[in-house]
């Protein structure tokens, strides 16, 4: 029967659906090449908006670039501070702090109160650049490094090489002002090719260099480029207010920081330094 019924179908009607089929073939086919077409333009049109595009794209992030780094390079604009005991050259942008209550200021005896021997301060918390002010009794200062006391009245104290060598002083101001801090075990390294003095033997420059202790070394890597972290720090203490005190100012900031504008602003600060003479 299933060859009966499939004589039924005429030779011309299976003729007739092959020549359809075809059709159908021929005309997918066409329907295939007129999409690829369209798909080759469009991407032809993507690409040439790209590339009109690119080179503007690309000015425009040589350009921020550009003002990014000028203003990094860009000089800190500075401001003078005027006290009675000195006068300094701070960045225009610092808070600044001089302490006037009595437990805060320096003890004529001990030459330290609640925040140490420091009178000012000036910084950028956000940048941990500070500039300090302090006082220290050279007598202190003296007895605490195991000087006689006799000896030290019947001393003309009125030069830094009377007092000691350079280095011994710069390490004794170093060290008290290790003391005074709170929170950090690591001793400020005084760096013996920095330590100075002027013709006139009352002005001592010298600087220092702290490791700060990194909890995550990986990550300040990953964040700063560097496995270790140091404050590096300029003093200068002079004997120029003639008053039985060496006042000292000190500028610090991080060693990636220092070697920036930021760090010649400090310099800046640090060499304006003067102490005045009581009612000058």
């Amino acid at each position: 029967r299933v060859a009966e019924g499939a004589s039924k179908y005429p030779p011309a009607a299976a003729s007739g659906t092959s020549s359809s089929t075809d059709d159908i073939a021929s005309h997918s086919h066409s329907r295939r090449m007129m999409l690829g077409r369209a798909t080759t333009a469009a991407s032809a049109a993507a690409l040439a908006s790209l590339s009109l595009r690119a080179p503007a794209l690309a000015a425009v992030d040589v350009t921020t670039v550009a003002q990014q780094q000028q203003q990094q390079q860009q000089p800190v604009e500075m401001k003078l501070y005027t006290d009675p005991l000195f006068t300094l050259l701070i960045p225009t942008r610092y808070y600044t702090l001089r302490r006037t209550a009595k437990g805060d200021l320096p003890n004529a005896q001990t030459g330290t109160g609640r925040r140490g021997s420091s009178i000012f301060t000036a910084g950028d918390m956000s940048k941990a650049e500070v500039i300090a002010v302090e006082r220290f009794p050279i007598r202190v200062l003296l007895e605490e490094a195991g000087v006689a006391p006799d000896a030290i009245r019947e001393a003309e104290l009125n030069r830094i090489e009377k007092i000691g060598t350079p280095q011994t002083v710069a390490e004794l101001l170093a060290l008290r002002r290790d003391r005074d801090k709170s929170g950090s075990s690591n001793r400020s390294v005084v760096q013996k090719d920095t330590v100075k003095v002027s013709d006139d033997g009352k002005t001592l420059s010298f600087a220092l260099r702290v490791q700060i202790d990194v909890q995550k070394p990986e990550l300040l890597m990953e964040q700063m480029g560097v496995s270790e972290l140091y404050r590096d720090t300029l003093g200068k203490a002079t004997l120029e207010g003639d008053d039985g005190y060496i006042m000292a100012v000190f500028g610090s900031a991080l060693e990636t920081d220092f070697g920036g504008v930021d760090g010649v602003a400090l310099r800046d600060s640090v060499d304006s330094f003067r102490a005045l003479k009581a009612g000058s």
